[in-house]
Parts: structure tokens; sequence; C-alpha cells
């Protein structure tokens, strides 16, 4: 029963494979997050809270 929407499914998968195979082999992933990005993002998160909590609302 290989219809071909399986048959479809099946190429689209295997594309797909290649593909993160392809980045995979890569020094650099395109949007990846460095220490940096992950650090900023903390720093944030506490700003927000301590905002938070200072302007009367309870966290």
């Amino acid at each position: 029963m290989n219809s071909q929407v399986d048959t479809e499914r099946a190429q689209d998968l295997e594309r797909r494979l290649r593909a993160y195979e392809e980045l995979e082999g890569r020094a650099h992933w395109p949007g990846a997050l460095k220490a940096t990005d992950v650090i900023a993002l903390a720093v944030l998160t506490l700003v927000m809270v301590v905002g938070a909590y200072v302007l009367g609302g309870q966290p």
C-alpha cells in the first residue's frame, strides 16, 4: 500500500534529513544562540521579575 502520498512524505522526510545532516556538519548554525544571547535573556528575565515585584505585583 505505497500510495502517492506515502511516497511524497518519504521523499520530503529524506530531504529534511539531508538538510539537517548538512547543518550538523557545519561549525556555525544559523540562528543558534550564543552564550551572550543566553546571558542577555537571563538578565532580561531577572529585570522583568524584579521590576514587576517593585511595581507592586507578586511574581
